[in-house]
């Protein structure tokens, strides 16, 4: 069957990172570790979960292009207006 993501491996294993810092901030609450700790795990996995978006996002965005000739102009134009967004 073929894969919906070219990329799937690399998403695939970022989302498993992502599970695993999840289930440590929810450890690092329960033992009620520093509001700082827990504050910069979340930052961590919201920066992750970013760089999830921004593959998917470019992966469709390469598609998109291939299909209506899009100029490599246009690609990193949109790709980086969509990066400013999240």
């Amino acid at each position: 069957m073929p894969q919906k993501y070219p990329a799937s491996r690399t998403v695939g294993a970022r989302i498993h990172r992502l599970t695993g810092q999840i289930q440590a901030i929810e450890r690092m609450v329960g033992k009620r570790r520093s509001c700082a700790e827990v504050l910069y795990q979340i930052s961590a996995v919201r920066a992750g979960l970013e760089q999830v978006a921004t593959i998917l996002f470019e992966i469709e965005l390469q598609k998109i292009a291939s299909k209506r000739r899009l100029t490599k102009k246009d690609v990193e134009s949109l790709s980086h207006a969509f990066s400013k967004s999240i």
